[in-house]
């Protein structure tokens, strides 16, 4: 009887190994192929936010009070033609250091927002993009935030050139999701002033 009871035992638990193990590589074959598409569609998102965030910090906090006339001083010829040009470059530092601060400020607010993602966008299609469980993303800047003040010269015209000012912001945001986590640049640009 106890010889019968095992023949029945060995069987039933090879059973249940080559289920458990089919469950795991099934499970590892599926993670080794979205895992690039989940760390895209993810990246994608923590770039739109972190640059969202930057822009505004900007645009509200920092750009509203700058002033062409205030940043750049022209002085003219008796012709009325533009022959040498000063930036203010107190001014100028001042408008980097708040643009930092509030960037900064802005980009530690994004770490206590949880984005999700619906895992049907993870496959591609449209017809499942807005399906599915919800994949949790997590951002968490990294480092300090780079700016550096650029600026262009542009036709504009018949004898007329436009000159803009640029905050130019890099920085790094940490992407958190299950099972994986990486880190992406960020990099944008903000007009700051501009003058025909």
């Amino acid at each position: 009887m106890k010889i019968l009871w095992r023949r029945r035992l060995i069987p039933t638990k090879i059973f249940f190994i080559i289920i458990i193990l089919a469950i795991l590589s099934a499970f590892i074959l599926i993670e080794r192929s979205l895992r690039s598409t989940i760390e895209a569609v993810a990246e994608a998102e923590a770039n739109w936010s972190a640059v969202q965030a930057i822009n505004t910090a900007v645009l509200e906090k920092v750009a509203s009070n700058v002033r062409y006339a205030d940043l750049v001083q022209l002085e003219k010829d008796i012709n009325n033609r533009i022959v040498f040009m000063q930036i203010n470059m107190i001014l100028v530092n001042k408008i980097k250091s708040d643009a930092q601060l509030h960037i900064q400020q802005s980009l530690k607010q994004l770490e206590r927002h949880q984005f999700r993602i619906p895992f049907g966008q993870v496959f591609g299609t449209k017809l499942l993009a807005s399906h599915g469980p919800a994949i949790k993303l997590n951002l968490m800047p990294v480092g300090v935030v780079n700016i550096d003040v650029v600026d262009s010269f542009a036709e504009a015209g018949i004898n007329q050139t436009r000159h803009r000012i640029y905050l130019q912001v890099e920085s790094k945001v940490k992407v958190i999701v299950p099972l994986l986590s990486s880190e992406i640049p960020v990099k944008t640009q903000i007009p700051i002033a501009d003058a025909i």
